[in-house]
């Protein structure tokens, strides 16, 4: 679950919804189509991974945690390791017995964020992971460079989706201390790799500099807003399920 605070409720946001997102923009991503016209032959396979990639997500999302620790809900940042991995495996075999090199990529993307932890939880899940991407790209004779360029957009579409999810829209980046910095954007063809900015425009539109994609790409957040005072009254996981969805519809756009 994707979460921040306002000063009298919790906006809680689907991990799933949030690959939404990225599914979106990947639809849009301007390098899936060669000087000469041709197009990607794993677009498919990229795309598919995009919207997937937080399918281990589902079943945790379903009904959200309090966190005593912290005085507040679970998050993706914060939920116990443990069981996160358990459920990242299971989330992955599913991506996996539909496509494979979907898989690939949103096992490479998972292990691009754990593997800098060094618990053991964290390396046994990594080690696990490592084995699947190597069985894979040997079944698939993967192209390195190719796959370079695919793992790079979706971990650049995650992030952007991220950027638009983890706080109030019209956040300035400066506040979103992740991305406070940029993101890193490897142009098409042999462009030298080069940060991207991106920067809330209002509350409805986010500007990208370099803009990476087709067109303007228009998509929704959908979330719930669950107030603190109910959920400290019946609790955080009845009050989240009282609790509407909502939508705040959202455009990224060119700077």
């Amino acid at each position: 679950m994707i979460v921040y605070e306002k000063e009298n409720a919790y906006i809680l946001i689907a991990q799933h919804e949030h690959a939404r997102i990225s599914g979106d923009l990947m639809s849009a991503w301007a390098a899936w189509q060669d000087q000469a016209g041709n197009m990607d032959p794993r677009l498919g396979d990229i795309i598919f991974a995009a919207y997937e990639h937080d399918r281990s997500w589902l079943d945790l999302d379903s009904w959200p945690l309090w966190n005593d620790k912290a005085s507040g809900p679970y998050s993706f940042i914060d939920f116990p390791p443990k069981v996160r991995f358990l459920y990242y495996n299971k989330g992955l075999d599913e991506v996996q017995s539909t496509n494979g090199y979907a898989a690939l990529l949103c096992s490479m993307l998972y292990t691009s964020l754990v593997e800098k932890f060094q618990d053991d939880d964290a390396v046994q899940f990594v080690n696990r992971e490592y084995d699947r991407q190597n069985r894979i790209k040997q079944l698939f004779k993967v192209d390195e460079h190719q796959l370079r360029k695919h793992i790079s957009a979706l971990i650049l579409c995650d992030g952007l989706s991220l950027f638009a999810c983890m706080r109030e829209p019209g956040t300035p980046r400066s506040e979103i201390s992740w991305f406070a910095n940029g993101f890193r954007y490897e142009p098409q063809g042999d462009k030298q790799e080069q940060q991207l900015f991106a920067d809330w425009q209002g509350k409805s539109e986010i500007a990208l500099d370099p803009f990476p994609f087709v067109q303007t790409v228009e998509t929704v957040i959908i979330y719930k807003e669950v107030s603190k005072a109910e959920a400290a009254a019946i609790g955080l996981e009845a009050a989240y399920r009282k609790a509407e969805l909502r939508e705040h519809a959202i455009r990224f756009v060119s700077a």
